[in-house]
């Protein structure tokens, strides 16, 4: 039997430690000029069932599976390595969905999503609300 998602849609993420390794005024050129890349790392195809959020990459890209069991932190904003600097819309119309999440007992890794961007918004705020109410 197929399994059955409660949203579905695209997504470009990134690791914290990849948002490290950008520079302070490329994050701001990226807030400033539209032909700049976004800072985004991975593309790929997102979905929520009752259990789990699955991105699967796209172009070679990795595919992560994250059980909702395993989520330590979401949220939905910016901070020092997404700041709202780098969105055209300085936050206006949409921000960043953070996730941490557990990879064993005492690892945990952290990514931000950008989920159905189209050029002036994203969805992160449904998808927000819709694991937070998952997960209380």
């Amino acid at each position: 039997m197929p399994t059955q998602f409660l949203l579905q849609g695209t997504a470009k993420w990134s690791y914290d430690h990849e948002l490290a390794e950008i520079s302070s005024s490329r994050k701001i050129l990226a807030g400033m000029v539209s032909g700049v890349q976004a800072l985004q790392h991975h593309q790929g195809n997102i979905a929520l069932s009752t259990t789990t959020l699955i991105i699967e990459g796209i172009n070679d890209d990795e595919d992560l599976i994250i059980p909702l069991s395993n989520m330590k932190q979401l949220y939905i904003g910016f901070d020092d390595l997404f700041p709202v600097t780098a969105v055209k819309s300085l936050g206006i119309l949409w921000q960043p969905l953070r996730i941490e999440y557990y990879v064993t007992a005492f690892e945990t890794k952290r990514i931000y999503l950008i989920i159905d961007f189209n050029g002036v918004y994203t969805h992160d705020k449904e998808w927000f609300n819709t694991l937070t109410e998952m997960l209380s």
